[in-house]
């Protein structure tokens, strides 16, 4: 059985939602930031709207952790190709597949990418 929530508690999930969005753009991606605002604001949630608003705080984070994944391995890449060194692929395809997994996870909590506000 699916829980459908009600339309008003639909629609308070739907303005935390884009209200965390807002509040992401506005601290520059600082997820850390974001989470301090949204955790010192005093307006009250429903438990569907502060679940909402997490739910788009740990995706935002999840990305940045994706993305920094993909900065090591092409950042290693870089270091063992001029080393020379031609093992390279274990160690990059992993931090890849961990970006990726990552990046799915993110998909699950928040469908909607940063990118694309």
């Amino acid at each position: 059985m699916n829980y459908t929530p009600h339309p008003a508690a639909r629609a308070a999930a739907e303005q935390a939602t884009r209200e965390q969005r807002d509040n992401i753009s506005f601290n520059r991606g600082d997820t850390v930031a974001a989470l301090r605002d949204a955790l010192l604001d005093p307006a009250e949630h429903t438990p569907v709207s502060a679940t909402a608003a997490a739910h788009v705080l740990l995706a935002a984070h999840t990305r940045q952790l994706a993305t920094a994944a993909r900065e090591y391995a092409t950042q290693r890449n870089t270091k063992m190709r001029e080393a020379g060194d031609r093992s390279r692929t274990a160690a990059v395809t992993g931090m890849n597949t961990i970006a990726r997994l990552l990046n799915d996870r993110a998909t699950l909590l928040d469908p909607q990418p940063e990118a694309d506000r």
